[in-house]
């Protein structure tokens, strides 16, 4: 027997697809450590049905899946393909003359067999490598230590592989198998046997009930022919009800008709009346248009005659109030004449009285006139005696200097020289009083003027702070 081809994809270190192909001159794989070449033997081993991780050298059946590296991810499944050469029919059963083992697992414990791309069980792999020395006992594939441990352990697991080598072991497990099935076949008789006796002590009971039984299903047969005579009687009664009623109904649909044909005959009547009603309505509308019409004209008439028999009461009573006042307006006309000439008399006394006061004005104004010029020529001599008073004290220069301040006239004054004067001394010349009565000569009218031009004359300037001096007049 001889390998033809290993296929692997996913299985430890091989994560792409790797097909090696065996020749009938290759008799070892060589290669450095870490090369892979157990992985090797482990595939040959998985693919034919190995289950324990241990002999894979894995803690546990994920480890044959390729785990990824720094560069590839990690596989989802791990695939051995075990092309075998059966052209001396080494596999009974089997006419190909190459036979392919395949195994899948996936991550999520899920493994699948096939044998030549059918899908198959984990019995039947290992039933096909039985007698040929390539089953998970067998001795085709011998590892390092294997021989010591075939020599160390017990004489019945050695028995194991010398019958795998003398090829009975297909024979032992069949024995086996046929052992295992003959006790549980056992056992199922036992508890046959129990449910027998058990079920014979519910005879009695049974046979009971069956008579029971047989008794109900005669009565029930008499029921039923009782209730299919009873169902016969009242199919019969209601037929002859229902031949009644299709003549009831026949007669009910002739009144019907004629009822409905009375009834359309009404509402063609109906319809006369109401179309009348409508007319009749239409011509009661336009009656009571014109009787409001009529009305509201009336009332028009009856307001305008209203309204001309109050002017008509009016004018009467306005011509009464006329006469009335006609004749109290003859009797006021007698008195206003009466007071006209009083008023003409007090007029002319009022005349003459004037012009005595116009002259009497006009000489008290020359008198004004010359009192002002007099009192101008005595507020000259004191403001000249004041300044020369004024340099002597505070160390001026000699000879005198004459401090006149002139102001500008006031508008409408008839002084040629106006002056303001001193109200009492002072040893600041810079405060001024205006003499009022220097300007009684201006007009009238410019008065209030005058009064607010002065006002803004008067106005101090800031105080500085006063002096205590001997104020005296000198010749």
């Amino acid at each position: 027997m001889y390998l033809r081809a290993l296929e692997i994809q996913g299985f430890k270190s091989f994560p792409d697809k790797t097909v090696l192909n065996f020749g009938e001159d290759i008799t070892a794989i060589v290669g450095p450590n870490g090369s892979g070449k157990s992985n090797i033997s482990d595939a040959i081993r998985w693919v034919m049905g190995e289950q324990n991780s241990r002999q894979l050298r894995g803690a546990k059946m994920e480890d044959v899946i390729f785990g990824g590296t720094e560069k590839r991810s990690q596989m989802g499944f791990a695939q051995v393909t075990l092309v075998i050469d059966n052209t001396e029919h080494i596999f009974p059963g089997r006419d190909e003359a190459e036979v392919a083992v395949t195994r899948r697992y996936y991550r999520s414990g899920e493994s699948e067999y096939y044998i030549n791309r059918q899908s198959v069980r984990l019995k039947d792999v290992n039933e096909l490598f039985m007698d040929t020395g390539m089953g998970r006992e067998g001795y085709s594939i011998i590892g390092q230590g294997k021989i010591d441990e075939i020599l160390s352990v017990k004489s019945g697991e050695r028995r194991e592989v010398f019958e795998e080598a003398a090829g009975i072991s297909k024979y032992r497990h069949r024995k086996e198998e046929s052992e295992r099935k003959l006790q549980r076949t056992e056992e199922n008789l036992v508890r046959i046997n129990d449910k027998i006796a058990e079920l014979e002590l519910q005879v009695e009971p049974l046979r009971k009930q069956a008579e029971t039984a047989k008794k109900y299903l005669v009565l029930r047969d008499e029921l039923r022919a009782l209730e299919i005579s009873v169902w016969l009687e009242n199919l019969q009664a209601l037929k002859v009800k229902a031949r009644k009623l299709e003549a009831d109904h026949q007669s009910a649909c002739q009144d019907k008709q004629r009822a409905q044909a009375a009834l359309d005959e009404v509402y063609a009547a109906a319809e006369t009346c109401v179309e009348q009603v409508q007319q009749n309505d239409m011509q009661a509308e336009a009656l009571r248009g014109r009787m409001s019409g009529l009305e509201t004209a009336a009332g028009e008439e009856d307001a305008a005659i209203a309204v001309l028999q109050t002017g008509v009461d009016h004018n009467q009573e306005s011509m009464t109030r006329l006469e009335r006042e006609m004749a109290d307006s003859s009797s006021r006309t007698e008195d206003l004449q009466g007071q006209m000439d009083a008023l003409t008399r007090r007029t002319e006394e009022i005349d003459r009285r004037t012009q005595e006061l116009t002259g009497e004005l006009e000489g008290w104004m020359q008198q004004l006139q010359s009192m002002t010029q007099r009192a101008g020529s005595a507020v000259r001599e004191a403001e000249a005696l004041r300044a020369r008073e004024t340099l002597g004290a505070a160390g001026g220069p000699p000879g005198g200097v004459s401090c006149s301040r002139r102001l500008p006239p006031m508008e409408g004054c008839s002084c040629q020289d106006w002056r303001p004067s001193l109200r009492r001394p002072a040893p600041d010349w810079r405060r001024w009083a205006v003499s009022w009565s220097s300007c009684r000569s201006a007009a009238k009218p410019r008065r209030a003027q005058q009064r607010r031009t002065v006002r803004r004359w008067r106005r101090p300037v800031r105080r500085p702070q006063r002096r205590r001096t001997s104020f005296r007049a000198t010749a």
